[in-house]
């Protein structure tokens, strides 16, 4: 017997299911136009081969010398990754810590170790 009851949770369901869809859809598409960018994907390149947690300092320099771009360049594309989620940020005191999100680029099928 097909209730109202029932047509309310299948409808619910069904939102829930569009709502997934445009969050991951959204999610991804945000991944893919942050490595868009050729310099963006160096910086996932070089933190995918380093895998593990670097300093701001250390790695904005070493890409700015790399890719010869200034260091506020260099800044803004780090922050495009980290907006993103490709780059998980964490913050002691000044200095800020990069490491890469394997879990988020796994998520949408790109593997890091073979970019």
């Amino acid at each position: 017997m097909f209730t109202i009851a029932l047509a309310w949770q299948i409808l619910y369901i069904e939102i829930y299911k569009y709502i997934y869809i445009i969050l991951f859809m959204n999610q991804s598409t945000t991944v893919f136009k942050s490595l868009a960018d050729e310099t963006r994907l160096s910086i996932v390149r070089k933190l995918a081969r380093d895998g593990c947690e670097v300093n701001s300092h250390d790695i904005v320099n070493d890409c700015s010398v790399a890719l010869s771009l200034s260091q506020p360049t260099m800044s803004h594309h780090f922050q495009k990754l980290v907006a993103a989620g490709v780059l998980l940020e964490r913050k002691i005191g000044v200095e800020k810590r990069y490491v890469l999100n394997r879990e988020l680029l796994e998520s949408t099928g790109i593997n890091p170790d073979k970019l």
